[in-house]
């Protein structure tokens, strides 16, 4: 899931789409699945002993470019990660479904899957069926290219 849906994207802040804008739709959604509801610096990392190892971490979550792109943005100044809990949700929904799929086709039976899947994403078996069966319902419509 490498685009924003109409959607999504008039429930995201203005800070947010300027970090799509920046970063792209995939990076800007990690930052805010590692770091959303965070304040960090905006500093170039030449201190990085006495950040509080944010660029270490920023480091586990975009690739230096990004970081680059990031810093360069922020002009030095602190970033507000926002927290987009609807948009982070869509997103690991959308891969929890394409991995349990995939798990599927793999031979994988559907409660060897959901054993599987459930704790990894944190959610129960019962969140996990639901999800399927909306997947389904949504794929099952006549007229979708997925059906």
């Amino acid at each position: 899931m490498s685009t924003i849906t109409d959607c999504e994207a008039q429930r995201l802040p203005e800070t947010m789409h300027e970090l799509i804008r920046v970063l792209g739709y995939d990076a800007a959604m990690r930052l805010a699945e590692a770091f959303g509801g965070s304040t960090l610096s905006g500093k170039t990392g030449a201190a990085k002993e006495r950040t509080g190892g944010v660029h270490r971490l920023l480091e586990s979550v975009l690739t230096r470019d990004e970081i680059k792109r990031l810093i360069a943005w922020a002009g030095g100044a602190a970033l507000y990660i926002p927290r987009c809990d609807a948009a982070v949700r869509v997103r690991r929904n959308a891969r929890f479904t394409d991995d349990y799929n995939r798990l599927l086709g793999e031979g994988c039976s559907g409660r060897s899957a959901m054993a599987q899947l459930c704790p990894r994403y944190g959610f129960s078996d019962r969140y996990g069926w639901e999800l399927m069966r909306r997947w389904r319902e949504n794929n099952a419509r006549p007229g979708n290219q997925n059906a």
